[in-house]
């Protein structure tokens, strides 16, 4: 189980004997019950409240990339035309899904509808979702849409993910051994809060050659984990010899 939150007069809700067992995993609390203990009772009648697994990921419901898409491109339509976005670049599809970098572009000849970054005169650029025709700007949407509950960032990496699964080369995910009782998952693009937040909480961040990051976590999770990937993020599993 995850511990998270803090305790409002203490550093530490917790008797001495139980802090004593937190396991620390760079910013994850966890402690696991010792056999035959009943910890999540424990833990209630000293006041902590529990959150079920899908009401702390906070994760989107469960819909098709079309679907997905469609949301967006609804919105899209219904907007005044932006002839003008100045710092525009386009995450351009054609590039290859396993070079997240290189698929940044500047519009030239496009013509379709791309999650893109604009320029604004302070701070980081911001995201949208942009319909250009020939290279050149039609309508935007910023990036996260009104009344959102997720990061700009973050509506447009699953955006894409729908984007490119739509067209038929999804995202892709590599399953490589672990030590142990455990195995790697290597992604090649980035991924929402949400979709990390979920290996945080059953694995652990390792250094990773060849992809943008990777989690390790227990083999008995890693079929739940294919189901997740395919079924909510819209990526698909390669070979670990893949190269």
């Amino acid at each position: 189980m995850i511990l998270h939150g803090v305790a409002s007069d203490h550093l530490s809700p917790l008797p001495v004997e139980l802090e004593r067992r937190i396991q620390y995993l760079g910013h994850v609390r966890r402690m696991s019950p010792s056999h035959g203990e009943d910890l999540r009772s424990e833990l209630r009648q000293l006041g902590l409240l529990e959150l079920t697994f899908e009401a702390w990921l906070k994760g989107p419901a469960r819909e098709s990339p079309a679907q997905h898409i469609t949301a967006s491109d609804r919105v899209l339509d219904g907007v005044v035309p932006s002839r003008d976005i100045p710092g525009l670049q386009i995450l351009d599809p054609e590039r290859p899904v396993r070079y997240y970098r290189g698929r940044w572009v500047d519009p030239k000849a496009q013509t379709g509808r791309y999650v893109a970054r604009r320029r604004q005169a302070y701070g980081a650029d911001l995201w949208c979702y942009v319909q250009v025709r020939d290279g050149q700007p039609e309508r935007m949407i910023d990036l996260p849409q009104r009344g959102s509950r997720w990061r700009g960032c973050d509506e447009a990496w699953h955006l894409q993910m729908a984007l490119d699964a739509q067209r038929g080369s999804p995202q892709r995910f590599r399953v490589t051994p672990g030590l142990g009782d455990a195995v790697v998952l290597e992604f090649f693009s980035p991924v929402p809060a949400w979709a990390r937040r979920r290996w945080d909480a059953i694995g652990e961040p390792v250094p990773s050659t060849g992809s943008l990051f990777a989690y390790r976590i227990p083999k008995a999770e890693i079929d739940e984990e294919r189901r997740f990937a395919r079924d909510t993020l819209w990526i698909e599993e390669i070979s670990a010899n893949f190269r």
